[in-house]
């Protein structure tokens, strides 16, 4: 029977979430010259730029306006109109970001009259884009601040169309994946590239957060959406959105404001979601699904055959962001595994009964949490005997402690180099995961002979070697079971 709860301690222990400013954060980063401004103390913008440098393995700038105790009684405004001031006059950004904190939305600064001070103060910075973002970290977690910077942009700078009767349309699609690597993003534009479907990408962080070596440093990193884009973006034919929790509330402000349809599917992982993701970008465009993609679909499905001998009936945990997880469980099952436990650090109800949908759906039987973190999980994986869990690199004390495989997926892997590059979403993501998935399985239960599983208990049970002795003048082993 699935049941669907949340934690009632209060207290985090290894929790598997960050804090609301690095979703805003890292969405700024796919904005091309875009830069930050984190209105609060140093260690505020420190915690951020660390977890992402050692997930991206990139350098993050992020700028602060290093609130101190005088600035806790007294206000942060003047230290606000200052950060505004050198970042617009020193590093000429095309936009400016800022974020509120724990200590900023508590002493009450109002950054939007703040920032509106700031345009009186500097003429030319009257049309100037700067977005003002609620993150406090004692609200949500690290996916609220990525959507509340997704709506806050599709609010304030698409152009709208001219009038509700005049349907202006640019002939593309606005994509907002959500919380994904540079490698999903690469992989999310080829899948577009290959269906010859022009888009919109909010936001793409594919290669300003994994970059090249380039002589002399450009200003600002390569890539990233464009400020005319994000103009554009009012114009487009759908906005699809790939992760309900992050970025749905974004499409259905384009609904509302620009008339734009809007689409919020399942995170494509696997063979069904990504089927879906694709029939929904032909039903909108009119565009076909090319035949390398039918044959990408054709090779997981035989991936899926060929593996299920190994991973039939394994018990797997998932935990992490909600959109990742109800995509891996959807996976898994299809994989012929058996998800037992589900965790989300996410306060959501809405989650929970989409989960509890799934699972009606495919036949399984789950533990539920949202709210959660990584030692309920520990309980969890003994009480249910799980065979490998899934999840970002936080959960490796875990792994180690029941001698389990960990697969490792999303945010932060910060103890392996190079996942941030790899896929995990559409066909090949799917088939990637698989691999992944079923080679762990196998290196730990042992190795393989004509295409049985030998478990190792069974390889090295009561076996002794036995000293050698000489018969004939040849050297003999004798093995005695």
């Amino acid at each position: 029977m699935t049941t669907v709860g949340k934690q009632e301690r209060s207290v985090a222990i290894n929790p598997t979430r960050a804090c609301a400013p690095i979703g805003a954060m890292l969405a700024t980063y796919g904005i091309h010259g875009a830069l930050t401004i984190n209105h609060g103390s140093q260690g505020c913008a420190t915690y951020p730029r660390h977890q992402m440098t050692r997930h991206f393995r990139e350098p993050v700038e992020i700028a602060t306006t290093s609130l101190t105790e005088k600035t806790t009684v007294y206000g942060g405004r003047e230290n606000l109109l200052e950060a505004l001031k050198n970042i617009y006059e020193r590093y000429h950004p095309t936009m400016i970001t800022v974020c509120s904190t724990c200590l900023s939305e508590t002493i009450g600064d109002d950054i939007p009259a703040i920032i509106d001070e700031f345009r009186t103060t500097y003429a030319d910075a009257e049309d100037f884009p700067m977005l003002s973002v609620h993150t406090p970290s004692y609200v949500g977690t690290h996916i609220t601040g990525f959507d509340n910077f997704l709506d806050e942009l599709a609010r304030a700078f698409p152009e709208k169309r001219r009038g509700s009767r005049v349907r202006q349309n640019n002939g593309k699609v606005n994509l907002i994946p959500g919380w994904v690597n540079p490698g999903d993003l690469r992989e999310l534009k080829y899948i577009l590239k290959e269906m010859a479907i022009e888009s919109i990408i909010l936001t793409d962080y594919a290669d300003t957060l994994d970059g090249g070596y380039y002589d002399p440093k450009p200003h600002f990193p390569k890539g990233g959406t464009t400020m005319a884009q994000i103009r554009e973006s009012g114009s487009s034919m759908a906005t699809v959105a790939l992760q309900k929790h992050i970025g749905g509330r974004a499409a259905r402000t384009y609904e509302t404001r620009y008339h734009v349809p809007a689409y919020v599917l399942p995170m494509p992982i696997g063979l069904a979601n990504t089927d879906k993701f694709l029939e929904t970008l032909s039903d909108v465009t009119g565009n076909p699904i090319s035949e390398e993609l039918e044959m990408e679909r054709a090779r997981l499905l035989d991936a899926f055959v060929d593996t299920h001998m190994f991973n039939s009936g394994l018990k797997v945990g998932i935990y992490g962001d909600p959109d990742l997880v109800e995509g891996l469980t959807r996976f898994v099952a299809e994989m012929g595994m058996e998800p037992k436990v589900a965790i989300t650090a996410t306060e959501s109800e809405a989650w929970g009964k989409d989960m509890k949908a799934l699972c009606d759906e495919l036949g399984l039987n789950m533990n539920i949490l949202t709210r959660s973190d990584l030692h309920e999980m520990h309980k969890l994986v003994k009480k249910y005997g799980i065979d490998l869990i899934i999840g970002h690199s936080k959960g490796k004390f875990i792994a180690d402690a029941e001698k389990i495989p960990l697969i490792r997926v999303g945010f932060p892997i910060e103890d392996r180099f190079g996942y941030h590059r790899r896929s995990i979403v559409g066909y090949k993501g799917a088939l990637y995961l698989l691999d992944e998935i079923t080679n762990a399985v196998l290196s730990r239960r042992g190795s393989v002979v004509s295409n049985t599983v030998m478990d190792k208990s069974f390889e090295v049970a009561k076996t002794a070697i036995l000293p050698a002795f000489s018969k004939n003048g040849h050297s003999i082993d004798v093995i005695q079971n």
